[in-house]
């Protein structure tokens, strides 16, 4: 069945059941409402006399909420059957098989070694991305996934500008990883700096600009 023909179908049986609820609350409301009246007439010993409207009215409430119980109990297991036929969800098999790509592996040694290389640096940049709330909380810049050059599965650079990067590690060396972020500059010999916000990379970088020059190092 397709989807939409479950749809319709789920919308007519809503309708059906709502119509047979309010068939049977109607029934029970009628012969409720007639009930004293035809149990005086009847004789029933014991039965009160009045036939008031709030008399009749309270036993066409009670009988017409009796009634449409006892209905919505004895279609409960059909309704549930045509419901299961007419559910317009899809199953979590069904979830899966779209999730995949129609790629496959590749079959030579090489190449599949290149592809897990790939999968290694794209999930250090993930990483990077992920955690650097620790150093920009409003996620503005450091957030951004495509703007990580990972290195590998545990690390990653962030371009600032020429020579300059924010770099990630992940020191897996004690019960929980940490994740690090420092300051650095590859190509001369000046130590990672840590940096566990924004302003310090603001200040880190326009020092290593002014000092670029002078050969001079950066400082914390």
């Amino acid at each position: 069945m397709g989807k939409t023909m479950r749809t319709t179908a789920a919308i007519a049986m809503a309708g059906f059941e709502n119509l047979v609820m309010l068939a049977a609350a109607g029934t029970g409301g009628v012969l409720g409402y007639n009930a004293p009246a035809l149990l005086t007439t009847a004789g029933v010993d014991g039965w009160p006399g009045s036939t008031t409207s709030a008399w009749a009215a309270f036993c066409a409430g009670l009988t017409a909420i009796a009634l449409a119980f006892g209905v919505s109990e004895i279609l409960d297991d059909f309704m549930s059957r045509l419901r299961a036929l007419t559910r317009t969800s899809t199953s979590p098999t069904s979830k899966v098989d779209t999730g995949m790509t129609d790629e496959e592996l590749p079959t030579g040694a090489e190449d599949l070694m290149d592809r897990l290389v790939e999968a290694a640096r794209a999930g250090g940049a993930h990483e990077a991305a992920v955690y650097s709330g620790n150093v920009d909380p409003a996620r503005h810049l450091l957030h951004n996934t495509k703007l990580w050059v990972g290195i590998d599965g545990t690390s990653a650079l962030f371009p600032l500008t020429d020579g300059a990067y924010v770099h990630y590690s992940k020191n897996e060396d004690g019960n929980f990883p940490i994740h690090e972020y420092t300051f650095v500059v590859p190509e001369t010999e000046d130590e990672p700096v840590p940096v566990t916000s924004m302003d310090q990379v603001h200040v880190l970088l326009k020092q290593h600009l002014n000092r670029e020059v002078e050969g001079e190092p950066v400082s914390a």
